[in-house]
């Protein structure tokens, strides 16, 4: 789909080599995610290459045990994975699983002091990107390592919300993952702590004294087929996590090899007929999902924000008003929570701005009010999880997550990305 050939270049020394895995087609696409949720079905669908033994379950000896890879190299048996794109049909509301496959770069990008560059250890697992976020900060380096390329003739440049215009040549959706370990820990709480971007820039750079080991750079590109559908604007294409702002790609790694040693024996062991006979040995969830026939929701029961033709704009975090609420029209709170029912809550009221705030919260109103300004505030001060769904942020402690109905002005001049609603019933 995206032609790219297995690349070994070596350059002053081995620490200097990198190669690319290039067009790697999936092993399997399903709701499963053996780091974040370890032994359970997943929140949405991934798309995963790599080695066919790939579970919900990570045990690094057992996983180099599959029987074959994905990638051509076949010794390496890890998995590589993001959330599967979905194209929406503005007709139906159907979704369908869009063609993908993936290039996977491993880089040496050491920083002045020359660290020298380790293979990743044994056992290790990490994930890159959030995907509850709705906003982007450009001086935060996580939120700078996940963009996308829409591939034209226009040669558009790498952007982080997704791109609002048909790709002709398609869409690559790239994760670039923290290279910076400290040295103790395979994995942590949030599955990110025991990693680290390197200090000048997310893709290169010294490591931080908190983070001394400084590891081979792992970058994804998820290649996917958009031009073979119809573009009808934003919300048509739609993240497995509901997601259509695109920032909230995200992408998940366990380590099955530790290849970081010489270009040479890699070389000898590329096998493309093998990658290409590789198939998934293990049990998938039993669902549709949208490969073989649309199908009408999101597995999972991950909503996307749509009611026809009315189109909402998750704005992002603002604080509340000086001496008030900045939304004091219409308020409920709910122990289920959500963004989407936040909105369908106000628009089934008539009014044009809603806000989550405090998990379960939700307030309505047709303009800001007591003295509250659409000035954004960074995302992570909305970072409460909805009481309804713990993949969702609902605003904070007097920080509200604004959301405002089809081309509203009245929260200022800010930066607004757009969303539909599923309506839900009051």
């Amino acid at each position: 789909m995206f032609a790219r050939i297995l690349s070994f270049v070596t350059l002053a020394a081995v620490a200097n080599a990198y190669w690319t895995f290039g067009a790697t087609p999936l092993i399997v696409q399903t709701r499963l995610d053996s780091v974040v949720n370890p032994d359970a079905i997943g929140t949405h669908v991934h798309a995963v290459v790599g080695a066919s033994g790939f579970s919900n379950h990570y045990d690094p000896d057992e996983l180099m045990k599959s029987n074959c890879t994905t990638v051509s190299v076949q010794p390496d048996k890890s998995n590589y994975w993001a959330p599967q794109m979905y194209h929406h049909d503005n007709t139906t509301g159907q979704f369908t699983a869009m063609p993908t496959d993936f290039n996977i770069y491993y880089l040496p990008r050491p920083g002045p002091k020359n660290e020298p560059i380790k293979a990743f250890p044994k056992g290790l697992r990490m994930l890159a990107g959030d995907t509850t976020r709705r906003t982007f900060n450009a001086s935060n380096f996580a939120e700078q390592a996940i963009d996308y390329v829409c591939l034209s003739d226009n040669n558009y440049p790498e952007a982080s919300p997704m791109p609002t215009q048909q790709c002709p040549g398609g869409l690559r959706a790239q994760v670039f993952f923290p290279s910076c370990w400290d040295g103790v820990n395979l994995d942590s709480p949030d599955h990110k702590s025991h990693m680290a971007y390197p200090i000048q820039a997310f893709n290169g750079g010294d490591c931080p004294d908190t983070h001394p080991v400084h590891l081979i750079s792992l970058f994804y590109e998820m290649g996917v087929s958009v031009q073979q559908f119809e573009y009808h604007g934003p919300g048509t294409w739609v993240l497995a996590n509901g997601d259509t702002t695109g920032f909230g790609l995200h992408a998940d790694f366990v380590n099955g090899a530790g290849i970081c040693s010489t270009v040479a024996p890699l070389a000898a062991v590329n096998d493309p007929a093998a990658a290409a006979a590789c198939v998934f040995e293990g049990d998938l969830v039993d669902e549709p999902i949208g490969v073989n026939e649309p199908i009408s929701a999101l597995p999972g029961c991950n909503p996307v924000f749509e009611n026809g033709d009315a189109w909402w704009t998750e704005v992002g975090c603002i604080a509340e008003g000086t001496h008030g609420r900045a939304l004091s029209a219409l308020t409920m709170s709910a122990p289920n929570m959500t963004k989407n029912v936040c909105v369908s809550f106000c628009a089934s009221h008539g009014f044009s701005l809603a806000g989550a705030e405090y998990s379960d919260e939700c307030y309505c109103d047709n303009q800001l009010q007591n003295g509250a300004t659409g000035a954004l505030l960074p995302w992570s001060e909305c970072a409460n999880r909805c009481a309804g769904s713990s993949f969702e942020n609902c605003g904070g402690g007097s920080k509200l997550t604004l959301m405002s109905h089809g081309n509203a002005s009245q929260v200022g001049n800010t930066s607004r990305r757009a969303f539909r609603f599923a309506r839900e019933q009051f």
